[in-house]
């Protein structure tokens, strides 16, 4: 495995144990309630990043095969993300944790198997625009990071 790899999976799963240590503590109405600013929910913002890992992955995958990732014509990033989140309005924090850890579990098992020059590939990204393989398998840890430190912010407040 690359020391790219490592590095990146190791901060990965730094953050995720945090994150995971974070919502156990929560109790059941905490995790539904939505903070007073209309933030996501915790329960939320773990659907959201279901989609958000899968995505990123599936654009790794491409960039590193070599194929050119589709061209989304208007894509509206908020319209996007609150559509996926939606579409797990009925699950319980349960189910969508199982499925973050499926996702998270895929790439784990993904990242080593980027060759060490594949990390510098670059490819469209449909928010993002240009970016390399690995910006945006160090965006994977680092966009679970941002929505920690607002699932903290959301949950210490009293939401």
């Amino acid at each position: 495995m690359s020391t790219i790899a490592d590095e990146i999976i190791a901060k990965m799963n730094a953050t995720h144990a945090k994150f995971l240590a974070h919502l156990a503590a929560l109790d059941s109405a905490t995790v539904n309630r939505r903070p007073a600013d209309e933030r996501w929910s915790p329960r939320e913002i773990v659907a959201h990043l279901i989609d958000a890992e899968r995505a990123h992955r599936r654009f790794l995958q491409a960039v590193v095969s070599g194929s050119e990732m589709p061209a989304i014509e208007n894509f509206d990033l908020d319209a996007w993300n609150a559509a996926r989140v939606a579409k797990r309005a009925g699950l319980t924090v349960a189910e969508v944790l199982a499925e973050l850890e499926k996702e998270r579990a895929e790439t784990l098992a993904y990242l080593p198997t980027i060759p060490d020059d594949a990390w510098a590939r670059t490819g469209a990204h449909a928010s993002l625009g240009t970016v390399s393989v690995e910006q945006v398998a160090r965006i994977i840890g680092l966009h679970e990071r941002l929505h920690l430190q607002e699932m903290i912010e959301g949950t210490d407040a009293g939401a």
